[in-house]
């Protein structure tokens, strides 16, 4: 299964590394903090995310150990291995079997493993969907990442922001409970259809709800199809009771389909379909299209035309 990563985390790690930076050395020790994924090993360094690698086994009870030009150390903390590696010349105690990590990294450590459990569970059940739901292959990367530059752009950062991707992620998820003729139906949907497809919304929210502490997510997945012009759906919701969160996902959701799941997208170019939703006087908030505008023009992608899936 192909790893997830969170990109509204990336500040946690940051702070993590920095964290380990300070406490091992004054002079730029370069550390890096791995976790094991399966047979592979995932890893975060001051630029960002390393690439994904396979480690040798002796490695999980490293203490000291010389590899690849770094010194390893391997640490358990509530049943997770991390490996901390840093360049050899640089920290005294390090290279001793009997260091330990400081206790100013453990409670980073801790939300680090959370996240990390949460994304392994994610991973799984965005796989499940997509197998289940017959969704359209990067779907949920494209709305997730549209959505999170259209979050920045309009300012939302810390649990906002981690709010944010968890909706773009699981915006779907209630589709898991809908029949697979339904899903599968490329006709016009009979009235009935319609109002099944719809409930996917309160069926998600449901799910999302017996998590503790993603009450907030719950709500935000519930209101993806609400509009500013009370037209959306499940609950006709005025602007000023629809979260921003939703606000944001639910034209990102939209842009992909338009963009991509038309036959005749691949004909005009993303300015074009921007202006389509901007005519749907009411459809999507003015801020979020604003600032989807400026999303494509940081991009340079405002006058390009999709790419169909014949060219792939």
């Amino acid at each position: 299964m192909k790893p997830l990563e969170l990109s509204s985390i990336s500040e946690i790690w940051k702070s993590a590394l920095q964290m380990l930076s300070h406490n091992l050395s004054s002079g730029g020790s370069d550390p890096q903090l791995w976790f094991q994924w399966g047979k592979i090993w995932r890893g975060h360094d001051s630029n960002g995310i390393l690439p994904s690698t396979e480690f040798p086994t002796n490695l999980q009870e490293a203490k000291a150990l010389r590899f690849a030009g770094r010194t390893w150390t391997s640490v358990k903390h509530e049943e997770m291995i991390w490996l901390i590696s840093i360049k050899p010349e640089t920290v005294p105690g390090f290279e001793s079997p009997d260091w330990e990590i400081p206790t100013t990294v453990i409670p980073t450590l801790k939300m680090l493993s959370e996240f990390v459990k949460m994304e392994c569970l994610l991973g799984l059940t965005l796989k499940i969907l997509e197998n289940r739901a017959g969704e359209h292959s990067g779907h949920w990367d494209r709305v997730r990442n549209l959505s999170l530059a259209i979050g920045k752009k309009m300012g939302l950062s810390g649990k906002r922001f981690i709010e944010l991707e968890l909706t773009a992620l699981l915006h779907d998820i209630g589709k898991v409970a809908l029949p697979p003729s339904i899903l599968e139906v490329s006709r016009s949907l009979s009235p009935l259809e319609r109002r099944q497809v719809e409930s996917h919304s309160v069926i998600g929210a449901g799910m999302i709800r017996e998590i503790p502490g993603m009450e907030s997510v719950a709500e935000c997945v519930l209101s993806h199809h609400e509009s500013p012009d009370k037209s959306g759906y499940p609950k006709g919701l005025p602007l000023e009771d629809i979260p921003l969160i939703s606000l944001i996902v639910g034209a990102a959701d939209s842009f992909d389909a338009m963009t991509h799941f038309r036959p005749y997208a691949a004909e005009r170019t993303y300015q074009e379909t921007l202006e389509e939703m901007v005519g749907q006087t009411g459809k999507y908030d003015d801020r979020v299209l604003w600032a989807l505008k400026e999303v494509l023009k940081d991009l340079g992608i405002l006058e390009i035309k999709p790419v169909s899936f014949s060219e792939l």
